[in-house]
């Protein structure tokens, strides 16, 4: 390491050419909440690890901590890879022991974005000539969620949008100017929060600090060569700490990598920018005052790295930029929606630039009865399957719920080679881990074709469809090697959508929100920005909002506007509506269907209560806290059939439906006749024709009386 700064100059020296980000991804950020376990007869497992696309890597290294057990025997081994080539090869004797692992990793860009690990596990029973059951459950290979990924990148090969997106991590910061907000840059704060959020990261939001403002310094390293400054001074006692003027503010934003105030996302407001230019002029007068031989260094630090602040973004406008040493994605606070629908799925790769004008970027729609899983992000193609393999895709249904209409059957063509095995494989359709139907395979290297249904309760705001295909392992009996074998997931493969009416659940609301949705809250949250964003960005994930469809108003006083359609309302006194659940003065009252209370409790704490409500011929989603603190909502809430739910700081507490509570409409509406599934409308058409036969029978009748009354 380089010896220490001795002058202010020196650092702010440093500080401007240090363009190196670190990045550390563990094993719990790619969504493991417990230990991955390898064991008979899942032995093998390819993790993908996230890195910036065609961006070089240095310094990378896996460290994996792990431990086994060998109750079977036998020679086992652990065979590790990146990107399908073998980096390191361990045989394990003892009964139980340590597995961890430390493997570097290549500095090679990745253009998928991915580095691959494979883990593979394998044990082999008795004597190379003896034909022995290779199946060994007792041993396992145990990797612990903590383990890690860390590299480092130079941030100035990052050069655009698409590729800045790709490279944020895993909990991406985005940075507001302060806690009390205008609408406009609230409202695009919380669309680019829930964009991060269908991508599957959870954002941090963090407002500029401002004087008054008490700090935790805990991690913030002050170089001895700048606590000659009064500003940085200050700051070097470390703990809580209030902050005095707008030097100590710019002092602390300026502390490079060791700053907690620096933003993956800005959202660039006239706001931010003055506050930033007033807290770095006011670092600037004491660098006059005490170091004036560090004033060209911070003047050249401060224009390199705060490229964006010379100039507030022009509307619409999306910008990558080198705010403090790494790439920043700069948002103009009108273009917050622009910016959602820029970075989905759909538009991302476009992005290959690292300014913007974004007028308008929303997925293209029809009214189709039938939409291609490509269209969905499906990526048909083919890979070998061993025993078990996933083919997989992830879909908004606001992609297909347009018009009114909802999934309703998956047609799915695929082919698969044929292999030694007697036994056919076995394809299983899964929908947010609800299987939808199986198949065995004729396996001749032809299309097949699967028709599924897809049941109302399967869909959620959210949804992943997962494909597996499963084969019957064959060696006749040990003179061959067990080999995998190709399948397919062929381009034709397609949604059918069908016209239904929403229910007035969770379920219907997502359905709703597809065509856009009204979010409405109390102009306190404004006030109260980098507190009240991340629970409209969770209440908006989970109840299927579009970050660019939906409109959004701050309400002033009790007068709420007309919601215009399907809405979601945080906190606000909806007098006109027909509410189950009456919250005074931390009392819960939930009503059935009859008006009859089943629950009435005190106490909860937070708590907060989320309920399907009707508000004159609109339906929406109310928030509303059952208690004096709101509840984290630091997990993830995945809301189902109910119209009422409970939310705690551990994620769903309860969910009910007060209309049906037994799940009797589920249930009868998968066993009904197919005729009652359709609706009623058909009645109509049978009607008329029963009519017109009972006219003609009628004339036929009256022609015999008249005929009989003349003879």
């Amino acid at each position: 390491p380089a010896a220490p700064a001795q002058r202010p100059a020196e650092v702010f020296q440093r500080l401007n050419t240090d363009n190196w980000v670190a990045r550390e991804v563990s094993l719990t950020d790619l969504g493991f909440t417990g230990p991955l376990v390898l064991g008979a007869p899942d032995t093998t497992r390819e993790l993908y690890l996230p890195v910036p696309a065609n961006v070089p890597l240095s310094g990378g290294e896996i460290k994996l901590n792990a431990n086994y057990m060998r109750a079977d025997g036998g020679r086992t081994t652990m065979l590790v890879s990146l990107d399908n080539y073998p980096v390191s090869s361990r045989p394990f004797a003892l009964e139980k022991g340590d597995a961890s692992l430390l493997v570097g990793v290549d500095g090679t860009p990745r253009p998928s974005g991915f580095v691959r690990l494979g883990l593979n596990w394998g044990t082999a029973l008795g004597s190379d000539w003896i034909c022995t059951d290779g199946r060994t459950p007792g041993n396992v290979l145990r990797i612990e969620p903590d383990s890690k990924f860390t590299y480092r990148y130079d941030s100035s090969a990052v050069r655009d949008l698409t590729t800045a997106w790709g490279a944020l991590p895993s909990v991406p910061v985005i940075l507001i100017s302060s806690k009390n907000l205008t609408g406009e840059a609230y409202d695009s704060a919380w669309r680019l929060g829930l964009a991060l959020e269908r991508v599957g990261k959870r954002s941090k939001i963090v407002a500029l600090p401002s004087v008054g403002d008490t700090v935790d310094l805990t991690g913030v390293n002050v170089p001895p060569a700048l606590r000659s400054v009064p500003a940085f001074a200050g700051l070097a006692q470390g703990g809580s700490y209030k902050l005095k003027d707008a030097a100590e503010v710019g002092a602390l934003m300026s502390l490079g990598s060791t700053s907690s105030f620096r933003g993956d996302i800005i959202i660039a407001d006239k706001a931010m920018t003055a506050a930033m230019a007033a807290a770095f002029d006011a670092v600037l007068a004491q660098l006059q005052a005490t170091a004036p031989d560090a004033v060209g260094p911070y003047t050249e630090w401060r224009a390199h790295s705060l490229d964006f602040s010379a100039r507030s973004p022009a509307s619409k406008e999306i910008m990558l930029a080198r705010v403090f040493g790494r790439p920043t994605i700069v948002v103009a606070s009108d273009a917050g929606a622009k910016a959602a629908g820029l970075f989905s799925a759909y538009w991302n790769r476009i992005a290959v630039s690292p300014m913007m004008v974004v007028q308008a970027a929303d997925q293209p729609t029809a009214d189709a009865s039938a939409v291609s899983l490509k269209y969905l992000g499906g990526k048909p193609g083919s890979f070998n399957v061993l025993a078990n393999a996933d083919w997989n895709t992830t879909f908004d249904i606001g992609a297909v719920a347009a018009d009114g209409r909802i999934p309703a059957t998956l047609v799915l063509d695929v082919s698969a080679a044929p292999s030694a095995a007697r036994t056919p494989p076995v394809m299983s359709i899964f929908m947010n881990d609800i299987l939808l139907g199986a198949k065995e395979m004729t396996a001749d290297g032809k299309p097949e074709r699967v028709t599924a249904p897809i049941p109302r309760y399967a869909l959620a705001a959210r949804n992943v469809l997962r494909v597996s295909f499963t084969r019957q392992l064959a060696s006749d009996r040990c003179r061959e090697t067990p080999e995998a074998y190709p399948v397919s997931v062929l381009p034709s493969s397609h949604m059918l959508l069908e016209k239904a009416k929403p229910s007035d659940d969770f379920k219907g609301m997502v359905s709703r929100y597809a065509t856009g949705a009204h979010v409405m809250v109390p102009a306190a949250y404004l006030a109260d920005a980098s507190a009240t964003l991340p629970r409209v960005v969770r209440l908006a994930a989970s109840t299927g909002v579009s970050p660019q469809n939906a409109r959004f108003t701050a309400v002033t006083g009790d007068t709420i506007p007309d919601a215009g359609g399907a809405f979601l309302a945080m906190e606000l006194p909806l007098k006109d509506s027909k509410s189950k659940v009456k919250i005074e003065g931390g009392r819960v009252i939930m009503t059935g269907s009859n008006d009859k209370a089943f629950l009435d409790v005190t106490g909860l704490n937070n708590v907060g209560i989320v309920e399907v409500v009707k508000m004159g011929g609109d339906v929406g989603v109310a928030y509303r806290n059952a208690g004096a603190q709101p509840p984290a909502m630091d997990k993830a809430i995945l809301l189902a059939q109910g119209d009422v739910a409970v939310i705690g700081s551990n994620g769903l507490l309860g969910e009910i439906n007060t209309a049906d509570p037994s799940g009797r409409a589920v249930v009868e509406g998968e066993t009904r006749p197919w005729l009652l599934k359709m609706g009623y409308w058909w009645m109509l058409p049978v009607l008329a024709v029963v009519f017109m036969v009972a006219l003609l029978v009628f004339a036929s009748r009256m022609r015999r009386r008249a005929a009989g009354k003349k003879l």
